[in-house]
């Protein structure tokens, strides 16, 4: 009984947790860039994310991505970090990335960071614009993009990290009490 009443609560947990879908930053809405001038710091917010960096490390334009939609330049030597706004975990799925000149060799370097520290890096020797998908770049708090020269980035994929569902994680720990409860009682009486 025990077992199933755990497995049943294990169940309900994992479907009863919301759907989540990924998110495109598309670089399509460019009048998007924030500038704070006391600080020099720079805001592109989009589809629940946010880049950062040195106001005059990037800039966003029309027609220039994927498709000729919107795309972000990243200037060499610069750096941009990509956080949710809510502060929530989330995974790096991939992205579109380029020269914005192709008689200059870039390399793109990519960091992940987990509750503070550096978990994942790699870097990429780019050619034309084109896409790249990345595995186990999950439960990240921050990605960090840094360019040797300059970059063409677009179509930055990513998608929260699901987090259970309230009502789930109240079943689940139900189940969990009413297993250890069986079990004192079993002990109690003499029984194993």
């Amino acid at each position: 009984m025990r077992k199933l009443l755990c497995t049943l609560a294990a169940v309900l947990a994992v479907t009863a947790a919301p759907a989540v879908t990924a998110a495109v930053i598309d670089f399509d809405a460019p009048g998007l860039i924030e500038i704070d001038n006391a600080t020099n710091r720079a805001t592109y917010n989009e589809d629940g994310f946010s880049l950062a960096g040195d106001a005059a490390g990037f800039l966003t334009i029309d027609g220039l991505g994927s498709g000729a939609s919107g795309g972000l330049v990243l200037f060499g030597g610069n750096s941009i970090s990509l956080v949710s706004m809510d502060g929530i975990l989330f995974n790096f799925l991939g992205l579109d990335a380029g020269l914005f000149d192709p008689d200059t060799p870039a390399i793109l370097s990519l960091t992940g960071i987990v509750g503070g520290n550096e978990q994942l890096s790699t870097t990429l020797a780019l050619g034309d614009l084109t896409s790249l998908s990345l595995t186990g770049w999950t439960g990240l708090s921050e990605l960090r993009l840094s360019a040797s020269a300059d970059l063409v980035i677009d179509n930055v994929q990513v998608s929260p990290v699901p987090e259970p569902d309230t009502g789930a994680m109240l079943l689940l720990g139900l189940g969990t009490l009413v297993a250890l409860r069986s079990r004192h009682v079993r002990k109690a009486i003499g029984m194993r």
